[in-house]
């Protein structure tokens, strides 16, 4: 097979593997131009040895092989490529990936998001409060252990007490846990009514300018802090966090929770009940957690939040035994996009109404944050006083801490590793070898167990195998992106 002529010859100058260079295992056995040409003049001398005997390089009929040849090797190589495309093993294309892995109920994992606690190093307000001393702290920036203030304790507080919610003091948090050996107690600041508890900001990592919000987390039942989902009028949390080492300890103060990228919404309108429902939210950079839902009410203005699950079918004799049905799962696709799948109506609810999603989308880079890139960030935001009067709030805030737990989409090649290991995570029997086995883990009464695999899912044993292993049969791709026409118009000139 003359493969190297081929590869170097095809579109003219340009290299085959410089267009294909993706495909560059690609395999077109006996389809390459040389050898098509080759068994058209052959089978032209074998039958028509004396129809046809003009041979020479120059000849119209030999350049119509020529054309012939050119055609059957580009089809070759897309079918090739599509046949390669539909088994995980061999298909190159991450769409393709991603959709082999979703047909064993597998998600691969979209990008994770850096994200952290940033340090408040000062608080400046433009509300009319005093401390105990009667000083007007309005517009006066008060620094966190400053040396040089011996009232700075105080004055901290009296700011922070005047921008939470009523029924919340310092003191008087709205949950305490013990998280890494670090006592986190959780306050509300008021925020103005309808907006979102997301306040944006800007900072240079590995010289490259990214987007990040400051967000509101908890830990309510939980032992680790979580987004609240997020929707107008939520509560936006502040923490105190005390490692009892000193107000001078990185992580003893008042912290904000930060995450990369930034939040977005997506609204669309289900009409009409209909089971297996799947909506594509095609923003692109969408990472690995941060997905939310949301029914609208458009009479009162009132939202529901759906729950979001791993699978709508996962576990579904737990999902019988509960009234809440409101679920979804999410599936990702190219660049990170998403869809929104539901349920048939039997284990998870068949969505109806208004719906509104709120996704995170990010750089979806691999990167570590230095405490060094984020220094003396003064960020600005309004809450509502007590009496009711909206303020201005400035922070200014410090990373305490190296983070590096951004990481970029998981990779084509650990898909392809993860996939086919997701049957024996879901308490499901595949093939021959999990009906002897599988059993055994389930039910000790069972002295002695054996099947005989007759036919399982995917390959036939009326198929003739061509693989050894006996995990592919042969298969045959048909192609029709490829036609030769022939123009039977006489042309002519009328002379006068």
């Amino acid at each position: 097979m003359a493969t190297s002529s081929r590869q170097s010859g095809l579109f003219g100058v340009n290299d085959w593997k410089a267009i294909y260079q993706t495909f560059r295992e690609a395999d077109f056995r006996s389809y390459d131009y040389e050898t098509l040409r080759k068994s058209f003049i052959d089978y032209l001398r074998l039958y028509y040895p004396e129809t046809f005997n003009d041979y020479i390089e120059s000849s119209e009929f030999i350049a119509l092989l020529d054309v012939m040849a050119f055609m059957g090797q580009g089809l070759a190589f897309r079918n090739d490529l599509n046949a390669r495309e539909n088994f995980i093993d061999t298909a190159e294309r991450r769409d393709s990936v991603i959709k082999l892995a979703d047909l064993v109920s597998y998600t691969p994992k979209r990008n994770l998001a850096g994200q952290g606690y940033l340090k408040v190093t000062s608080i400046q307000t433009s509300q009319n409060i005093s401390d105990i001393n009667g000083i007007n702290l309005s517009n006066i920036p008060i620094l966190w252990n400053d040396p040089a203030n011996p009232n700075w304790l105080e004055q901290f507080n009296t700011i922070i007490n005047a921008t939470l919610i009523n029924t919340q003091r310092i003191g008087r948090p709205g949950n305490v846990a013990d998280l890494l050996g670090i006592t986190t107690s959780e306050y509300t600041i008021q925020i103005p009514p309808g907006t979102l508890p997301i306040v944006p900001f800007n900072s240079t990592v590995d010289g490259q300018n990214m987007n990040f919000e400051l967000v509101s987390v908890t830990s309510v039942d939980e032992d680790y802090v979580y987004e609240i989902p997020p929707a107008p009028s939520q509560r936006f949390n502040i923490s105190y966090r005390n490692d009892k080492l000193g107000y001078g300890s990185p992580e003893t103060g008042w912290f904000f929770y930060f995450k990369q990228g930034s939040l977005q919404a997506a609204d669309f309108k289900l009409e009409q009940q209909i089971a297996n429902q799947t909506i594509d939210i095609d923003i692109q950079g969408i990472n690995n957690t941060d997905t939310w839902l949301y029914q609208l009410n458009e009479n009162n203005g009132d939202r529901l939040l759906w729950s979001k699950v791993d699978n709508v079918y996962a576990s579904a004799y737990l999902q019988t035994e509960t009234s809440f049905k409101k679920i979804f799962s999410v599936n990702s696709r190219f660049n990170d996009q998403v869809t929104y799948v539901f349920g048939d109506g039997v284990f998870s609810e068949i969505p109806v109404g208004q719906f509104r999603a709120y996704v995170r989308a990010g750089n979806a880079l691999t990167y570590t944050i230095d405490p060094s890139e984020m220094q003396g960030i003064n960020i600005t935001f309004t809450y509502i006083n007590r009496n009711g009067k909206s303020e201005n709030l400035t922070v200014g805030l410090e990373l305490p801490l190296s983070i590096s737990n951004a990481q970029q989409r998981e990779a084509i090649q650990e898909i392809k590793q993860r996939a086919p290991t997701r049957y024996y995570t879901q308490n499901r029997m595949v093939n021959g070898e999990d009906y002897n086995n599988f059993p055994y883990t389930l039910y000790s009464s069972i002295i002695k167990s054996k099947a005989i695999n007759r036919s399982s899912i995917g390959v036939s044993k009326n198929l003739d195998l061509l693989d050894p292993t006996g995990k592919y049969s042969s298969t045959n791709v048909f192609g029709s992106d490829g036609a030769l026409y022939q123009n039977n118009v006489d042309s002519y000139l009328t002379l006068f």
